[in-house]
């Protein structure tokens, strides 16, 4: 229990450190010799937790992915009883509660382009997700299902990722209701509202 104990301490101590170089330098640039130095520990340790670098990267982005699968999980079954709009309106609060209590982490992985997988992971649990909704012919309201995953998954990533980069991030119970406003109701009804007001 106390090794445990110890080596949690250790690993989050690693990923902090990793995370406040990522903010200063190029992942490429980083060092395992600079992560052990600033953790305060020797290089054999942080071998003993981690393959390299990428190794790390990747195991602090599926920690991510894990917590927002398991309840994504959950939602799945409930799925039965509660209407999609629900289903997805849950996952989106759950999400932004998340990306809110680690935004240094968010801001930091979006930041970094096409060395994070962190929005491709996002991606395919969304499509997952989406995939228990198709019919027998893989589509979802006649739509192609990776046609209508590639819509509904594109656009929310962007929707999340504007978020988080936003100087004026609104409140997060304002994106939720203006994210399931979008979903609910689509966009080109929501322009014609504005263009033709009753």
């Amino acid at each position: 229990m106390v090794q445990d104990r110890r080596n949690r301490k250790t690993q989050i101590a690693i990923k902090s450190v990793f995370l406040d170089l990522l903010k200063k330098q190029s992942f490429h640039d980083i060092t395992v010799q600079q992560i052990s130095e600033l953790a305060d520990i020797n290089r054999g340790t942080f071998y003993f937790h981690y393959v390299d670098k990428y190794d790390l990267l990747e195991n602090m982005e599926n920690e991510k992915i894990e917590d927002i699968q398991n309840f994504i999980n959950e939602q799945s079954k409930n799925s039965d009883t509660e209407a999609p709009r629900d289903v997805v309106r849950n996952i989106m609060t759950y999400l932004i509660e998340n990306i809110d209590q680690n935004l240094d982490f968010y801001t930091t992985m979006f930041n970094l382009g096409q060395v994070s997988m962190l929005q491709e992971k996002l991606y395919k649990l969304i499509f997952t997700h989406l995939s228990s909704y198709k019919n027998m012919n893989d589509t979802i309201g006649d739509v192609p299902l990776s046609y209508f995953t590639s819509y509904v998954s594109g656009a929310g990533i962007s929707f999340v990722k504007h978020w988080i980069q936003d100087a004026n991030r609104i409140n997060k119970t304002y994106l939720v209701d203006h994210f399931c406003n979008i979903v609910n109701n689509g966009p080109v009804p929501l322009m014609e509202k504005e263009q033709f007001p009753k």
